[in-house]
């Protein structure tokens, strides 16, 4: 374990747990994580970016419907790359200490394909047919499921905005369970 520690300096460290919602210990794990998918050739470059291809095939991800959704929202240059900080930003979303408020922002822009700040019927078409599959809903079915969506929950009729959402969150006592990965 000597040499794998060598990565990080002490106030690297620190500096990571304070900012994360991860323990040193998770912190190491998820560097060795981070090595397996990525290579040992990675280096110790945290900031260095991969394709996230290798990203994808996190077991977490590799067979998540919204894998492409959650490389955009984590990748913090926004260009299908991740580095090693991006993955501890989505560990430390992802980790059962994280607050609902914060798993309900992070949802919130994953679903947001448009990416206009509010969950609108476009949006969620493409949330319905990556949960069911492009074929396994009539359209009209689908439509009507789209419609229902967004009249139990968007309060002034103008799309699911980001607090809507959260509020919808707050009656979904699963859903801080559901949306985590274990490091």
């Amino acid at each position: 374990m000597g040499n794998r520690n060598s990565a990080f300096t002490e106030e690297e460290l620190q500096e990571y747990e304070d900012l994360t919602f991860l323990t040193r210990k998770e912190i190491l794990l998820a560097w060795r994580r981070w090595e397996d998918l990525m290579g040992t050739g990675a280096g110790n470059d945290k900031l260095a970016r991969y394709p996230e291809e290798n990203f994808h095939e996190l077991p977490e991800l590799k067979h998540n419907p919204f894998k492409e959704r959650i490389t955009k929202v984590f990748s913090s240059a926004q260009d299908h790359r991740i580095s090693f900080e991006d993955f501890l930003d989505l560990l430390s979303v992802m980790s059962d200490k994280a607050p609902l408020q914060l798993k309900a922002h992070y949802a919130f822009h994953i679903f947001d394909y448009n990416e206009d700040l509010i969950i609108d019927g476009e949006d969620l078409d493409c949330v319905v047919d990556r949960l069911t599959g492009k074929e396994n809903l009539l359209p009209e079915e689908k439509d009507r499921l789209i419609k229902t969506l967004l009249q139990e929950t968007d309060l002034d009729g103008g799309g699911i905005s980001e607090e809507e959402f959260k509020h919808l969150l707050t009656k979904c006592p699963d859903f801080i369970h559901s949306f985590r990965f274990s490091v």
